[in-house]
């Protein structure tokens, strides 16, 4: 009765897993990357930036300023002239216009116009590295996010079949034990064990449910979604270290990034020295001014005309303002030589560590897939000499439970070695390449 009532469940378990949506790693890392608020956040930062990136944000363009003025206004007079003559008039109407056109260009400031666009290239650079940053970082959690329901998935059918044996393992000791040949020992201890599996079940599939909601946060759906992965294999790819190394320099986004705050600070440093140079600024106006009047010494007065002319500044003191950020940078490109610097020793050393837990979890997979087959022919075996009376249930247990550690520690060595795998690529910086 138990018997049946297991493979009833384990039927509808199997039933309402099918009705499931599937997702394959691609579909989820998809969905993550087009969902994530930081990845986006991180775009219009980028944005901002390639804003920002444009000569006339540098200062390389001329203003142009116009000014018009119109005054309308009513006046008394009263004007005596050097020629003996008198003007004197009420509610007399004025007019004066007022305009000018002016612009100012910069034609030369130390370099500074283009220390400063270089500036905000490198700006944008860096914008562009970090929205790849975070895409890496999505990618990363989707993948171990994901990889772990792998993982969980191939215990659960592990179990299921070690379920299987269990059962059968009890009805072989059922029937022993009532046609007289049997301790019932035996019986309740395979019961035991029989249940014990069930609970170990149990704790997978709530394992399981805890994973999937996991990674729906992660795709930014409810927790409760329910999907199965359609991937159900381990990716391990084969990996040397001295095809890694040479990729930390060219491809990880935290040292490409701190490469392009050297830049910046360079470009800062220009930026400084340029206040310390003479500028030159090209300066030209056109005017026109009139004023009209119907009575007094000018009944319309109008000056209109253009002028250029040439603006030379030269810096002579400041107060050592100069002087001073230029001690600042100097310390500042210090400092970030010797961040980068240890950067990416921490990046070499991580290499390595990923690489050696690779190495290891790699080796130790191929040891368990043979001690796997191993457990399962003496399960076998076991099994079909407790059939034919000739081996207590103790032998029979003692191998089932072999089965068991050999099938967990063979998915933990396949899972810890895509787990490595995962993180080399996400240390070079190779991680989201393929998706």
């Amino acid at each position: 009765m138990k018997s049946k009532l297991l493979i009833i469940f384990l039927f509808f378990t199997i039933a309402s897993k099918s009705q499931d949506s599937s997702l394959s790693l691609k579909q989820a890392i998809d969905i993550a990357l087009q969902q994530n608020l930081e990845i986006q956040i991180s775009q219009t930062e980028l944005e901002i930036a390639q804003t920002n990136n444009n000569w006339g944000n540098a200062g390389a363009l001329p203003t142009v300023i116009a000014n018009v003025s119109n005054t309308e206004a009513k006046s008394n007079i009263n004007q005596k002239l050097s020629n003996g003559n008198s003007i004197v008039r009420n509610n007399v109407s004025n007019n004066a216009l007022n305009s000018n056109l002016g612009i100012s260009w910069r034609v030369y400031n130390g370099m500074r116009i283009r220390s400063t666009k270089e500036r905000f290239e490198t700006l944008e650079k860096i914008g562009t590295l970090a929205v790849q940053q975070q895409i890496d970082q999505v990618v990363f959690d989707v993948m171990n996010t994901y990889y772990s329901l792998v993982r969980l998935n191939k215990q659960l059918e592990a179990t299921k079949a070690i379920i299987n044996l269990s059962i059968e393992r009890l009805k072989i000791a059922e029937t022993r034990f009532n046609v007289g040949s049997g301790a019932k020992t035996d019986m309740l201890q395979a019961s035991i064990d029989l249940n014990a599996q069930k609970v170990n079940l149990e704790n997978l599939m709530n394992q399981v449910a805890d994973a999937r909601s996991a990674m729906n946060i992660l795709l930014k759906r409810p927790s409760d979604n329910p999907f199965h992965p359609i991937d159900q294999q381990f990716s391990i790819p084969n990996i040397t270290l001295s095809s890694l190394i040479g990729k930390l320099d060219t491809q990880n986004i935290q040292l490409l990034i701190a490469q392009q705050e050297k830049i910046n600070l360079a470009n800062d440093r220009k930026i400084i020295n340029a206040q310390r140079l003479p500028s030159l600024t090209i300066n030209t106006n056109t005017v026109l001014n009139r004023t009209k009047s119907t009575a007094g010494l000018f009944l319309v007065n109008q000056n209109f005309g253009p002028n250029i002319g040439l603006g030379l500044g030269i810096p002579i003191f400041n107060g050592n303002i100069n002087k001073t950020q230029l001690k600042v940078n100097t310390i500042q490109q210090k400092r970030q030589n010797l961040q980068t610097e240890l950067l990416r020793a921490e990046l070499e050393r991580n290499l390595h560590v990923a690489y050696n837990d690779f190495q290891n979890a790699v080796t130790v997979s191929k040891i368990e897939e043979q001690n796997l087959k191993l457990a399962e022919e003496n399960n076998f075996i076991s099994t079909e000499r407790f059939k034919k009376l000739q081996s207590n249930s103790i032998e029979l247990r003692q191998a089932q439970l072999s089965l068991i550690e050999a099938q967990n520690r063979y998915i933990f060595a396949q899972f810890n070695a895509q787990l490595a795998a995962t993180a080399l690529k996400f240390i070079t910086g190779e991680i989201s390449k393929n998706f």
